[in-house]
């Protein structure tokens, strides 16, 4: 029995040689940073010969990893909590209201989704100096800023795929506007509410631009800036202090994975 080459076979084979291509980076990155600098330098694509652990431990101490860490934590953590629930109940609102201003506002945020970071920078981080938020709690509200209007986007197109009779129900049976919200709405924006927090999660913990307009110093990425300088490249540490902070974000991602696709898909197509 002969075999017939198909075109999907060679799609396939493309497609695992394109998945290598951007898993490459990743992989480099961790085999680096269980070599000495030398091999790095001399056999850069070599597997290491033994486990160098000591990268870790100078990335560990020199980065004062569990105090960056925490700091980075909180921010994030902050951010994803304050944009999820101030863009919930701003799309809910805006998606219930049935005014032309309603749809004003919403037209707004989804045109802010096409302005560019770096347009806003300059101006944000002055904005930022004059109003005192030049530290960690201060860059959490400029994260709630920048990460309205993608999540206000996504929330509003899901929330018209609630039966507005639900909420007319609670309301028949005295339900305040925070009752009906917190009780009955947001818990059904639970598949849109992972994939936001995954999304926004991966964005604040891994930002380093923002940082460094803003804090100058404190955060995982901005510690990372000690290994690598003009006149200084400590290639190990530095791709060591890369897997120590990718660890954290990774698990974060890998327990809602399953909510992303599903998230995106209902609140772009719902409604």
């Amino acid at each position: 029995m002969s075999y017939r080459f198909k075109p999907i076979h060679l799609l396939e084979a493309f497609m695992i040689l394109l998945a290598f291509v951007f898993i490459y980076p990743a992989l480099f990155v961790l085999v680096s940073a269980l070599k000495p600098d030398a091999d790095i330098m001399l056999r850069p694509l070599a597997l290491p010969s033994s486990l160098f652990l000591d990268n870790f431990v100078k990335a560990w101490k020199v980065m004062e990893f569990p105090r960056v860490a925490a700091t980075t934590l909180l921010i994030t953590t902050l951010g994803v909590v304050g944009i999820v629930l101030t863009s919930s109940m701003a799309a809910w609102m805006l998606a219930r209201t049935e005014r032309r201003y309603a749809w004003l506002i919403y037209s707004l945020f989804a045109f802010a989704l096409v302005i560019p970071f770096q347009i806003i920078m300059v101006p944000l981080a002055v904005l930022a100096s004059d109003l005192g938020l030049t530290n960690p709690l201060g860059i959490v509200v400029l994260y709630w800023g920048l990460g309205a209007p993608m999540a206000v986007f996504m929330f509003h197109g899901f929330v018209k795929s609630v039966p507005k009779e639900l909420e007319e129900s609670a309301a028949i049976d005295g339900a305040g506007t925070a009752f009906i919200f917190f009780r009955i709405v947001f818990p059904l924006l639970k598949p849109i509410t992972a994939t936001i927090a995954v999304l926004d999660a991966l964005w604040i913990w891994n930002d380093f631009l923002l940082p460094l307009l803003v804090i100058k110093q404190g955060t995982i990425q901005l510690a990372q800036m000690q290994f690598y300088g003009q006149f200084l490249k400590e290639y190990g540490p530095l791709t060591a202090s890369l897997v120590l902070s990718a660890v954290p974000i990774i698990v974060f991602y890998l327990v809602l994975q399953k909510y992303i696709i599903k998230g995106i898909a209902a609140g772009a197509v719902k409604g």
